[in-house]
């Protein structure tokens, strides 16, 4: 009688794990023909976004916008980790869990004396989670890498010819998107590692238009992706739950395609060639975080380090320079005896940009509020964030930023009782 009813459990768990394995599949598909069209998107303005790989993506913008976008130390039922492949050990083993997101900012630009203003508003995050095995842990997901946005005009006086002008403007779009795959192993109850692999895909193109000449600048750019993770949480004896995570991301080089184009409509003259440029790479990434979380409050602090000096600008005005990121954030959980409470967010955040215009320094200062809201099985996230630049000489672009995150994590059940 035993030995069937452990044949039964065994045939049991075979037909599970074959049913998410389809599913699985299936949603890969789906996933690899929807995501293209979710990210292929703009989402900056930003002129310096013509230099290196373009602006970086601030955060993922999902469930914890609010809180400034830290979380390298966060694991927790519903939340999908796009920043610590190891802090994903906490979702629901009955579940696939989704998370889809949008964002829209308003954008304000000083120049000395010249001022405009820019709106901005796209799908920003796709990712599915899901438990293959007892301890093993999936999340497929898409996201901005970095974004080329901006347009430029100028005049210059003709020399020899007083009250005549040539007029020229400067156009970029386009950006780099990051698909990846999250694997992440509890090796204990306080001890999990993750592994993220992926790619880094996109393509920009840059103008330049003058009188009725244009130059055309097109690129293709891929790279590999990866990242190591770490979380380990402990108890202490006043039932304070203290964590820490710590991911690492090495520098990794980026290919390019390039396609020059030229052409004049006043001679019908037209050119299209390839050309080479400066060897990028990715740069390599250091991160650690600290959370302690009560029983209404979860507080947190994340640094992140993105080392640059592989890489070197072809523009003799701008040299790369290293990033130092600091970020702190806090929770407080309305009825923390529900399984579900609605979670009100604030954080701050500290950054330099890692472009370097004339010997001028950008920095960047941001505050976050949010609020998560459980609908039934799911949680609606909203965040808005205010950031500020301030750069260290007057005579360079000054941008004032209001961006408003949207956020939706739901699941789909795919079993009645937990995988054990």
């Amino acid at each position: 009688m035993n030995d069937t009813l452990a044949l039964q459990h065994i045939q049991v768990m075979k037909h599970s794990y074959s049913h998410r394995l389809r599913k699985a599949m299936a949603l890969l598909c789906f996933f690899c023909i929807v995501c293209p069209s979710l990210v292929a998107q703009n989402t900056t303005t930003l002129p310096t976004s013509m230099y290196g790989v373009g602006e970086l993506s601030p955060g993922d913008g999902g469930r914890y916008a609010g809180m400034g976008n830290v979380g390298i130390a966060i694991n927790r039922v519903g939340f999908q980790n796009t920043l610590n492949p190891a802090a994903i050990t906490r979702m629901d083993s009955t579940c696939f869990v989704f998370d889809v997101g949008a964002t829209a900012a308003f954008s304000y630009y000083s120049f000395l004396s010249e001022h405009s203003t820019t709106f901005t508003g796209n799908p920003n995050r796709f990712s599915l989670g899901f438990r293959m095995l007892p301890r093993w842990y999936m999340i497929l997901g898409a996201a901005p890498y970095s974004s080329v946005g901006y347009l430029i005009y100028t005049e210059e006086e003709v020399e020899g010819m007083p009250g005549s002008y040539l007029y020229s403007s400067f156009e970029g779009s386009g950006g780099l998107y990051r698909f990846y795959l999250t694997n992440a192993y509890a090796l204990t109850k306080n001890l999990s590692l993750g592994l993220n692999v992926g790619m880094v895909v996109g393509k920009t193109t840059q103008s330049e238009t003058q009188e009725s000449a244009i130059v055309e600048y097109s690129s293709k750019q891929r790279a590999f992706y990866m990242d190591l993770g770490l979380h380990y949480e402990i108890t202490d004896s006043k039932k304070r739950n203290w964590a820490l995570g710590v991911v690492f991301s090495p520098s990794l080089e980026i290919y390019h395609d390039n396609d020059l184009t030229y052409s004049n409509s006043s001679t019908s003259a037209e050119m299209d060639k390839t050309y080479h440029t400066r060897t990028q790479y990715l740069p390599m990434h250091i991160g650690t975080g600290l959370a302690l979380t009560t029983n209404r409050w979860i507080a947190t602090v994340d640094y992140n380090f993105m080392d640059w000096s592989r890489s070197s600008s072809s523009y003799t005005s701008v040299t790369y320079e290293n990033q130092h990121k600091i970020n702190v954030g806090a929770t407080y959980i309305l009825q923390p005896r529900r399984p579900r409470s609605t979670e009100l967010m604030g954080g701050l955040g500290f950054s330099n940009s890692y472009i370097n215009l004339k010997k001028g320094k950008m920095y960047y200062l941001e505050a976050s509020v949010g609020a998560t809201f459980p609908i039934r099985y799911s949680f609606l996230s909203l965040g808005a964030t205010y950031r500020q630049q301030i750069n260290s000489r007057s005579n360079l672009m000054q941008e004032s930023r209001v961006s408003l995150n949207l956020n939706l994590t739901f699941g789909e059940r795919i079993s009645k009782s937990k995988l054990r």
